[in-house]
């Protein structure tokens, strides 16, 4: 997310289900730490649903050390008991793209409380103005409070496909959706 973008989208606050009050910002460069943090506390079961996107440190540094990518757009969401509590982003792969590929994390101490749909209408509202026009993502079958979030946001199904397996993960093939989004 460019300096320009985060100007334009500034920081928000926010109100969960239970009445914490959490932020949503852009991920900065000094976000590395707490966002292995996130991924480090995801449960071993969790963890497939976020593949092919690794969940280990030196994953959450990287992300970290590209805060100011002209080709994503990377969302935080901070409350009072952890500075990265959740994230949301969309990542292009060139400036001309037509789609982008969004993702999203949320630690376990926040699910159920909003902060994926918090996270992700802040995100759809920076998509109407910065980056491709569609966003697609993949989701496991047997993951259907993802699946209803997503389709509760505006996206699709495209297809139903068979993710690959999670290589040194141990985690089989299984079934997936392929889902898309118009957002402008």
């Amino acid at each position: 997310m460019t300096p320009e973008t985060m100007q334009q989208f500034p920081a928000i606050t926010t109100v969960l289900k239970d009445g914490t009050q959490a932020i949503i910002r852009p991920l900065m460069p000094e976000d590395g730490e707490a966002l292995g943090d996130l991924y480090e506390s995801m449960p071993r079961e969790d963890v497939r649903f976020y593949f092919p996107h690794q969940l280990d440190r030196a994953h959450a540094l990287a992300n970290a050390a590209k805060a100011f990518s002209p080709l994503e757009v990377v969302l935080v969401l901070e409350t009072p008991a952890q500075r990265v509590a959740g994230y949301a982003w969309y990542r292009w792969t060139e400036e001309d793209a037509s789609r982008s590929v969004f993702g999203i994390c949320i630690g376990r101490a926040c699910q159920g409380r909003g902060a994926g749909r918090a996270l992700m209408t802040r995100l759809a509202q920076i998509a109407e103005k910065v980056g491709p026009p569609v966003m697609t993502l993949t989701v496991q079958e047997a993951n259907p409070r993802a699946v209803a979030l997503y389709q509760s946001m505006g996206f699709s199904i495209v297809r139903a496909q068979i993710r690959q397996e999670m290589e040194g993960h141990g985690f089989p093939p299984e079934p997936e959706y392929l889902m898309e989004r118009r957002v402008r």
